[in-house]
């Protein structure tokens, strides 16, 4: 609750019965036209950015964008109360469970909704908290122990959330911003909810800058070693991250998505013209804003540049941790491509451009296979093997396409 004491306030709205509709139907943000109908949305200040920048929670999150992890799409707003001019305020959908109704068309009413301690804002959280008493005394060393977890939560959506989070840096978390959902009537897996990253993208709010391989598998769990907000948590916070890595091909899967994710989702030119598009949305109220909050216009330029040097070092940086988190050696780029109606997935990870070069690792095994498009029949990989799915070593391989016919 730190930025309650920024002068700027953050708020809600919500729609309920007794005052009129019950939800508003219109499309609050014009970038995502399929969401018609709200029960609330918030009206945000910025959070622990406010007066620094008007980008980081926006980047944090829109960054997981295409990798099916939700998040709060946004837009920026003027507010006025009661007429007088309260400066740039960042619209965004709210993180409760009638996010699902809007976005998915779920009831309201069914979904299970935990925080990072596991407490439920909707539902039930008793099923998840019985997994995670599980994982205190079984390992994830043999395949009957992990898939007991991986029929439990969404294995692909885990991976992708934790990438996010640690590609962005956020050290807020995951001992607190944490959410998992799910629909409670079918007993659907747990997926997890990205939002409040406020302490990414470059800040120095957290005293704690080690390893974030490190970081996110401490066995005593994480905290703010000395930054904003809460002071700890118990191992739980880690626990699922760390027992998923007993488990080899899990670990291989993790190493080898996140190469592939620091030349595609989280490569630089993307990251820069994210951020050049949202500071275009407030580059014409900027100055008005910036002189009624009294903000430092100074500062906030230096906080732009920080942005912007983060999402341009960001990828070795990590690269770099990783390697040394699981004695990565032998780096080798490997080309992927498709040749025809289909795509070629990376240890499950769906590629969204017809070929990426990557760099992998010769003591880690890389595990393709494939998708075939509309129309389309996979007739082999360029190498002649016919195999849907295989296994290839870097170094070895350089250069391979799946083709489809």
């Amino acid at each position: 609750q730190y930025s309650r004491a920024k002068e700027k306030k953050s708020f809600s709205v919500t729609f309920r019965e007794e005052y009129g509709a019950k939800r508003l139907k219109y499309t609050l943000f014009p970038d995502n036209p399929e969401l018609t109908k709200f029960k609330a949305f918030s009206i945000r200040n910025f959070g622990n950015n406010c007066g620094n920048d008007y980008l980081r929670d926006r980047m944090g999150t829109a960054v997981s964008e295409g990798l099916g992890v939700d998040y709060q799409r946004g837009r920026y707003v003027i507010v006025y109360y009661n007429g007088a001019y309260y400066g740039i305020h960042d619209m965004r959908e709210r993180n409760n469970e009638y996010y699902y109704e809007t976005k998915y068309g779920l009831d309201a009413n069914d979904i299970d909704l935990i925080d990072a301690n596991n407490d439920a804002s909707s539902g039930s959280s008793a099923d998840f908290e019985d997994l995670m008493a599980w994982l205190q005394s079984n390992s994830l060393n043999t395949e009957a122990n992990y898939k007991h977890v991986a029929d439990q939560i969404d294995i692909d959506n885990f991976i992708n959330y934790m990438q996010t989070e640690m590609f962005v840096n956020n050290r807020d978390w995951p001992h607190n911003n944490m959410k998992k959902w799910r629909v409670a009537s079918q007993k659907t897996k747990w997926k997890w909810f990205l939002y409040d990253t406020d302490f990414g993208f470059g800040t120095n709010y957290s005293m704690d800058n080690s390893n974030i391989f490190s970081y996110v598998t401490k066995s005593g769990g994480t905290n703010m070693m000395g930054g904003f907000g809460a002071g700890g948590s118990s191992g739980e916070s880690t626990l699922l991250m760390r027992r998923l890595l007993e488990y080899l091909p899990f670990a291989r899967a993790f190493v080898n998505r996140f190469c592939v994710l620091l030349v595609t989702q989280f490569n630089s030119e993307r990251l820069l013209k994210m951020i050049n598009d949202l500071q275009s949305q407030v580059d014409s109220e900027m100055a008005r804003d910036q002189e009624f909050w009294g903000f430092d216009v100074a500062g906030m330029e230096n906080d732009l540049a920080t942005i912007k040097n983060f999402a341009q070092t960001r990828q070795e940086k990590i690269a770099a941790e990783m390697e040394t988190y699981f004695s990565l050696t032998g780096k080798s780029p490997l080309t992927i491509s498709a040749s025809g109606p289909g795509i070629v997935l990376v240890e499950g990870l769906p590629l969204n451009t017809a070929s990426v070069t990557a760099n992998f690792y010769s003591n880690v095994a890389v595990t393709l296979s494939v998708q075939e498009g509309v129309g389309g029949v996979f007739t082999g990989w360029s190498d002649g093997v016919k195999d849907r799915t295989r296994m290839v070593t870097p170094g070895e391989v350089t250069s391979i396409s799946a083709i489809f016919k």
